[in-house]
Order: structure tokens, then sequence, then C-alpha cells
């Protein structure tokens, strides 16, 4: 049996499928402090335990952090896993192949493979939950930057006179439009002004057919999907195709997103 694992800045995601979506087990929970990669094992170890699946076929992981081609984890503010090889860390405690990959390329490939990217030549995934994160599919691959760090729509500079962030910048988009800026009692009226300014920007720039939408915090009271999309405009050159916005059918699109990379990469 396949597992897939989702690993957010508040969040952690379980399954476990026999074939294609099948999810045969599912977990899922919440914390408040951050927690530690090595407690992260020992809870998939004692759901494999639970579950009497045995030994896992492969382990695909979604993790808010960017991640190089062997697992590295870096830029992982939310969770401070900075220099973990997590790969490595699975594939030795669990003795199966692992996948490991950012959580947005994860929901932005499952988007492609079997969601709302279905035969759009681009699309711009952009998943709002603790953070604010984001995928680009380009001619049906994903499109990862130079360094693999082109995923992080969320500190692209709305106010430079705004809010500090975490990141050491002013007036960041997620200071205003994310999970936490909600929990800090921040986000309000302006959150979906400063979405539109973020995504007209992308607009202008890439000019994706599809944008899609995920992560918890659109369920928040700041969140009107109408009226984004009569905003979006307003912050896009006038020339640019407006795209299709819409959210995400998926329950979990990072954690399908990471089983689908175990069946196609192990």
């Amino acid at each position: 049996m396949r597992f897939a694992i989702d690993i957010g800045g508040t969040h952690i995601r379980v399954g476990a499928a026999s074939a294609g979506f099948d999810w045969q087990h599912m977990h899922r929970s919440r914390w408040s402090d951050r927690i530690r990669p090595e407690e992260v094992l020992d809870l998939v170890a004692g759901l494999i335990d639970e579950w009497k699946t045995g030994r896992p076929r492969s382990i695909g992981v979604s993790i808010a952090a960017v991640v190089d081609g062997d697992g590295l984890l870096s830029g992982s503010e939310n969770l401070g896993w900075a220099g973990v090889n997590l790969r490595h860390e699975i594939e030795q405690r669990f003795g199966c192949p692992a996948v490991i990959e950012t959580d947005v390329n994860c929901g932005a490939l499952y988007e492609l493979r079997a969601g709302e990217a279905q035969g759009a030549n681009s699309a711009l995934y952009v998943a709002i939950g603790t953070g604010v994160g984001h995928a680009f599919i380009l001619n049906g691959q994903l499109w990862v930057g130079a360094r693999r760090g082109a995923n992080a729509l969320g500190h692209l500079v709305i106010n430079p006179d705004g809010k500090p962030c975490y990141c050491g910048h002013l007036g960041c988009l997620c200071t205003v439009a994310s999970g936490r800026a909600q929990s800090d009692g921040k986000a309000g009226a302006e959150a979906l002004e400063a979405l539109a300014q973020a995504l007209g920007a992308a607009v202008t720039l890439i000019e994706p057919q599809r944008i899609i939408l995920a992560g918890g915090a659109l369920n928040q009271p700041w969140f009107d999907l109408q009226a984004l999309i009569d905003l979006l405009p307003a912050y896009s050159f006038p020339a640019a195709l407006q795209p299709h916005l819409i959210r995400t059918q998926a329950p979990d699109p990072n954690l399908c997103g990471a089983l689908l990379l175990t069946q196609e990469k192990t």
C-alpha cells in the first residue's frame, strides 16, 4: 500500500491507498506549536501499526518547504525544518522509497493530472493556508524556477510600508491574506484586495489560462470568490486574457499530488 503525507504549517494529513486514489485509511490532525520531524515519523509509524498495513510500498510527502532534488529542505519558515533531508530520514526509518516535494507543487500536479488544470496549456495554483504559496504549470509541466524556489507568492510585497513579515520584508501578501493574518485578527476587507493585487501581477506577468485556488483560508469570512473575480481586472494589464478563476474541487489536492508522485516516480 502506498502512503501519502501532507505537512503544513499547522496540520498533517496521512493517507494510505491501495490503487489510484482509493484511500483505505486517512488521518488528519492539527497542532499549535511547531512539530519536529521525528514526531511526524513517530506518528506515521503508529498509523502503520494501527492500520495494520505492513511496510509501505512507497511514501510521498507534500511539505511547506523548498525541496531540492535529493529531498533536502530549505525555506521552511512555517516548520523550521531547514537542513533536514526528509527523504533519507523516511527511507531509513521505513525501508521503502520516498518522494518529497513542495506542497504547492504537489497540489498543482494533482490539478494537472486529475483536477481543474486538465487540458489547460497554463495554470497558476495558489494555496492560501497558514501562508500563501503558488505553483505554475506551463505546457503541461511544473515550472519550479532556477533553484526550485518558484513557490512563494505570499512574499510578493503588496505594501512596502506594511506590516513586518517573518521573511524580513514589509507588507508581504501573507501578512494580510493568509490563515496566519486571520489568526492575528489582521485579515479583513483589505485581504481580498491584496490577493487581487498579487493575482493581477501574476496575470500581467504570465497570463495563465486558469487560476486555481486552494487552502483552508478560503473558508474564512474575508474570502469571496465572485468579489475577487470582479476585482482582478483592475490589477492586471488590460490586454491580458482574464483567467478562469476557480476553487479546487478536491478536499486534499496536496495529499493527492503526493500520492501521484509515488505512483509516477517509484
